[in-house]
């Protein structure tokens, strides 16, 4: 597998054939997990999008990854925020979790 360069999987190994000829799984193992230091926190308001704080914060939407790999403690990227599209059905989810504190590491070194 290919990927261009400069993305979250490109130095990620592949499963690796068992040596008995037996073909196994083509596919790539999990991707390692940076730990970056954090370096500001963001107080998560009603709206907020991943991508627009990853367009804010590094100049890149698509850096949004950044900010799940800095806060590990949630399981789901989507956990890090919670404006009404989060919670259609449910405002009052919504405007309880604001004010929650989102770890904010330094933009990532290019290769």
């Amino acid at each position: 597998m290919a990927f261009f360069k400069g993305s979250y999987y490109e130095t990620t190994a592949v499963f690796e054939p068992p040596e008995d000829g037996v073909h196994g799984f083509r596919g790539l193992r999990g991707r390692a997990i940076a730990n970056p230091e954090a370096v500001l926190e963001h107080s998560v308001a009603i709206g907020d999008r991943l991508d627009q704080m990853a367009q804010n914060y590094y100049a890149n939407s698509k850096d949004w990854r950044r900010l799940a790999d800095c806060n590990p403690d949630l399981i789901f990227p989507e956990d890090m925020i919670y404006g009404p599209e989060a919670h259609p059905d449910k405002p009052e989810v919504s405007a309880k979790k604001t004010g929650f504190t989102l770890l904010v590491p330094r933009k990532r070194e290019v290769r």
